[in-house]
């Protein structure tokens, strides 16, 4: 199970950044980004696995918060964009609740946003107070408590998708996974090419253990794509399709798969990421090396994360994977 969540433990960092029409978004690093591009990073879920139990003994402490509690895909997106801004204090805490939140005093954190759920008592529409009351609940891994902010801003805000997504994945985390499921098809009516929402819709399916459907629906996404010529979601999908043969265990598969998408795209430096990480956990360290090394020479430096992609390389390659039993 550890090695199928450190390959989808690399797409599970999220940064907002702002598209062309200026709507601040999350990315997945893995899924998101446009081949030879830079312009977005994951947005954490994206695979949003459960991976707590799988991945924390890969990963640093200072990790551990964004990546591992329950999965909510808009985490960074909250802390970077809307909880750091100064802006957003309330009076006499300007800029306090940010250097908390840097420096993990959990306990001044806590405080503070107790002060904002007060706040709220008596300013039940302030999105922006609702949005760092909900970024609370979503660090402490509390969906039931998160969901019902999160509605409170799809009333306040009902054409921002990213509400609709948070709240299904509040679903899933609950283990409501009928619900979860209803909500990511609706997201997907309008938007079926949303990757996020496909992810969201593979990986409820999953859990649900819907078996050979996973695919069937991806790969029903993936032709609509080609048909409208939808050249990066069509890229997209099929990674995301690569990385769900590797959720589901079928790791030769994923390999196969990710050997597709670079003889089709070899500058694509993700396929070469996620099949070093394969390979360097089932202790094929030359073969895993070959990949990180290609990997190296074609990741921008001045990509956003690269430095966390680096580190994941390093934590992969002084693993070693665990007995099979575990997967």
């Amino acid at each position: 199970m550890r090695l199928r969540s450190i390959v989808t433990g690399v797409v599970s960092e999220r940064l907002a950044l702002p598209e062309p029409h200026g709507v601040l978004v999350s990315r997945r690093i893995i899924l998101n980004l446009p081949s030879q591009s830079i312009l977005y990073v994951s947005e954490t879920y994206s695979l949003y696995l459960n991976l707590k139990h799988y991945l924390q003994p890969l990963l640093p402490p200072t990790w551990r918060t964004s990546l591992l509690q329950p999965n909510f895909r808009d985490i960074t997106r909250f802390r970077e964009n809307n909880i750091m801004r100064p802006a957003l204090a309330l009076p006499g805490l300007r800029g306090h609740l940010s250097e908390n939140i840097r420096h993990g005093r959990n306990e001044e954190v806590d405080d503070v946003e107790m002060k904002w759920e007060r706040f709220l008592e008596g300013n039940p529409k302030d999105v922006e107070a609702l949005k760092i009351v909900l970024y609370g609940k979503m660090r402490k891994g509390k969906p039931a408590e998160a969901v019902k902010y999160v509605e409170r801003l799809i009333q306040l805000e009902g054409d921002e998708v990213e509400w609709r997504l948070l709240q299904a994945l509040c679903y899933e985390m609950m283990g409501h996974f009928t619900t979860a499921k209803r909500l990511f098809k609706d997201i997907l009516k309008g938007k079926p090419l949303l990757l996020r929402a496909l992810h969201g819709l593979a990986m409820v399916m999953h859990k649900n253990n819907e078996g050979p459907a996973v695919f069937e629906m991806l790969n029903k996404a993936l032709e609509l794509s080609r048909r409208e010529k939808r050249v990066t979601e069509e890229r997209n999908i099929s990674i995301l399709i690569a990385q769900m043969h590797v959720v589901k265990g079928e790791l030769e598969e994923g390999l196969t798969k990710f050997q597709g998408l670079i003889d089709e795209n070899p500058r694509d430096f993700r396929p070469y990421l996620c099949q070093g990480i394969i390979l360097s956990l089932l202790n094929r360290k030359e073969e895993a090396e070959q990949q990180f090394n290609t990997y190296r020479t074609l990741v921008p430096e001045e990509f956003p994360q690269r430095r966390f992609l680096d580190d994941i390389v390093f934590e992969a390659k002084t693993k070693s994977r665990e007995p099979s039993k575990r997967f």
